[in-house]
């Protein structure tokens, strides 16, 4: 099973590496402040607070955020960005929820905010859904479309792709409609999950998060 889950993170690594690298886009995991690729809401009475730091970042050198999943169809994210001193926010509607006995995917609406360009808002799009490879191994795809706003005549292509191994250890990687961004997630304690990602394939970050229930 170890061996098989390099194979894939390689191969996950791989692709992303020969990406051409680009500013954001309205999928990026730093201006959403969540850092991976999962694509499913928070569990409902879950809130999560994290700390990404990117040293060599261009515009954000670090992003602090509190998530909080409110129902089992909504949730919400405020955060602010150092360095560009700009907030950074999101809201995700789940109108359809993901069956896990059949092939039918989560269907999300949402709206962000996005550093780039001439626009800080997208709005898009995205069905996800996990599967389950054995009793150990976890895969969570994600595909979706987004827009930046006002100029909705331009769209993106998202997707993601999030392994679990022993519900501990998740490689996953992230396409944000510009760019690529890879990394691996750790969690030693339930309430604790730390990050290791390269975003925009170019800067190294780390991210470090607290999940509580309220």
């Amino acid at each position: 099973m170890q061996r098989f889950m390099v194979f894939i993170f390689i191969i996950i690594l791989g692709l992303a590496i020969y990406a051409p690298a680009q500013q954001c886009g309205p999928g990026c995991p730093v201006c959403s402040g969540s850092g991976s690729s999962t694509g499913a809401l928070l569990p409902s009475g879950t809130m999560v607070s994290t700390i990404m730091s990117i040293p060599n970042g261009e515009d954000e050198t670090a992003v602090l955020n509190l998530r909080a999943g409110v129902t089992s169809w909504l949730d919400v994210g405020l955060g602010y960005t150092v360095k560009s001193k700009e907030p950074i926010w999101s809201v995700r509607l789940q109108p359809i929820a993901e069956d896990e006995s059949s092939w039918r995917p989560a269907v999300i609406l949402g709206t962000g905010s996005v550093q780039t360009g001439g626009s800080d808002q997208s709005v898009f799009v995205q069905l996800t859904k996990a599967f389950d490879f054995g009793e150990e191994i976890r895969a969570r795809f994600s595909i979706g479309a987004a827009s930046l706003l006002p100029d909705l005549d331009k769209g993106y292509f998202l997707a993601g792709l999030t392994m679990t191994v022993t519900e501990r250890w998740s490689p996953f990687l992230s396409y944000d409609g510009r760019n690529f961004h890879v990394g691996l997630s750790w969690i030693p304690k339930d309430w604790l999950f730390i990050a290791g990602l390269i975003v925009e394939m170019k800067y190294p970050a780390i991210l470090v998060g607290h999940r509580w229930s309220f």
